[in-house]
């Protein structure tokens, strides 16, 4: 096995062993997957709590939510377990508080049915390929991260999800910016990530290509960049893909639409080397809710010629853990890359970032 994995334990037979009460923090649908799964493995749940704001006095799967004031009172010194994500500061400082006074687990469960999910018998499965990876970072901190990611996502132990960067800090210390920039946002949501480009050139780059499939995103981002007058931008109502298609695609209106073979409408595909093509680019984020694979296929020109630095999603699948840098090595092994994971409860927001330099990257194919 991994040396870099500890956690033999999975969470499900971690809460199977507990003797205090288990108690859900959280509704939705992240506690829907969660309850199901505890009633498939027969874990007892006690009851369910919410945020103060969140409790109104109504049931949720048979259970009365309470406030954890009312929990503690009726159940005392009992093990927490997480049921929704999220990014606020404030949702995950009480996350940490919370986990110093109970036993806490945030179960992993998968974004999108079907997936394979990390396991003991996911990492004998893989173990060659990510022992290979995890020797390929380009720094001890990405096996850090690595490590903390895999042993978070069989044990649910939250403690593992402290070890986090920020992205602004890991763009300013990894990458080195010009003002000569240009900018492929894939995946541009309303434009915030248009924002964070701008405010990291102080609104000195080359061009920018902002691409996102979502009408009413693309109407959000469109309205953004008409308002804040950005110039010298190219705006795409279209997926990112491997090549030119037509395929299914889940409009949400949120940052949850998706490309998916049960979608109920179809969204025009293009290869990022079609769009731009032979103009430069510097610098490219790829944030494309699981399909960034087929994303960087369709990137390969790009990436072999104009070697943009790299900033891509890695969490909408546990294999993208591996399959990614895997592909990017594949694609052009001059990259040196590196894997952080930004705040977040449960264990999403993990980045590969990529850059060439002088310096000859370790080999990973």
């Amino acid at each position: 096995m991994l040396d870099f994995v500890t956690e033999k334990a999975t969470v499900w037979e971690n809460l199977k062993h507990v003797t205090k009460p288990i108690v859900l923090y959280g509704m939705g649908n992240g506690a829907e997957r969660i309850l199901n799964k505890c009633l498939a493995e027969q874990i007892p749940i006690a009851g369910i709590f919410a945020s103060d704001e969140f409790v109104r006095g109504q049931t949720f799967r048979g259970y009365k939510v309470v406030n954890y004031d009312q929990a503690y009172a009726q159940w005392g010194d009992f093990v927490l377990v997480i049921a929704f994500a999220s990014e606020d500061s404030v949702i995950l400082d009480r996350f940490f508080s919370l986990a110093q006074r109970h036993e806490t687990y945030a179960p992993h469960v998968e974004l999108f049915e079907g997936d394979e999910l990390v396991s003991p018998e996911w990492l004998l499965k893989y173990e060659p390929v990510l022992q290979k990876v995890y020797a390929a970072w380009s720094d001890d901190f990405s096996r850090t991260v690595m490590a903390a990611i895999l042993n978070y996502k069989i044990s649910g132990k939250i403690a593992y999800l402290s070890k986090v960067t920020t992205r602004l800090d890991d763009l300013e210390q990894l990458f080195a910016f010009t003002q000569q920039e240009a900018y492929a946002d894939v995946g541009a949501y309303n434009g915030d990530t248009v924002q964070e480009f701008l405010n990291i050139t102080s609104g000195h780059y080359e061009h920018i290509y902002a691409i996102e499939p979502d009408r009413k995103n693309y109407q959000k981002l469109k309205i953004f960049v008409e308002q804040n007058q950005i110039r010298k931008c190219t705006l795409v109502n279209k997926a990112v893909w491997s090549q030119a298609a037509s395929l299914s695609f889940n409009q949400k209106g949120g940052r949850m639409s998706a490309l998916a073979e049960n979608g109920k409408e179809a969204v025009e595909v293009v290869s990022l080397d079609e769009v731009v093509g032979k103009a430069p680019l510097t610098y490219l984020k790829m944030d494309v809710e699981g399909a960034e694979q087929e994303a960087l296929l369709g990137s390969k020109q790009l990436l072999q010629n104009q070697k943009p630095k790299l900033f891509v999603a890695a969490y909408h699948h546990d294999n993208d853990l591996w399959q990614l840098p895997e592909l990017i090595a594949k694609l052009n092994p001059e990259y040196q890359l590196y894997l952080r994971r930004h705040p977040y409860v449960p264990c999403w927001e993990i980045n590969v970032f990529g850059k060439v330099t002088a310096e000859k990257n370790i080999e990973i194919l």
